[in-house]
């Protein structure tokens, strides 16, 4: 059963957030996914994803949550724009770009 909206924001993780992997160093998506993000996925929670108060985003961030979070949602048969919102006040063509990217991971998945 899917329960009331999780709001997680960005800037508790990191104000720059810019790396793909853990190994690319600190500010990760793929951290900010394991930290944050997939329990709540796990737990069929609805998520809100606040992406204002930090310095910004790199591609390789976006891109990267969005695939972590579109290949999550497939594997348990979740509906990921039913899933996941997006707040972004700061940047409001971000909101437009991180869709882009679960769009692209989407069509990587099929």
């Amino acid at each position: 059963m899917l329960s009331n909206r999780i709001k997680i924001n960005v800037s508790d993780f990191t104000t720059l957030p810019g790396a793909r992997y853990k190994s690319d160093g600190d500010g990760s998506a793929e951290e900010f996914f394991d930290s944050y993000i997939k329990q709540h996925l796990n737990d069929k929670e609805l998520i809100l994803i606040d992406f204002d108060n930090t310095w910004g985003y790199a591609s390789s961030f976006l891109s990267e949550l969005a695939l972590e979070i579109s290949q999550r949602c497939k594997q348990d048969g979740l509906d990921v724009r039913e899933m996941i919102k997006i707040k972004s006040d700061d940047e409001p063509g971000l909101t437009e770009r991180f869709w882009g990217y679960i769009d692209e991971s989407i069509d990587i998945n099929k």
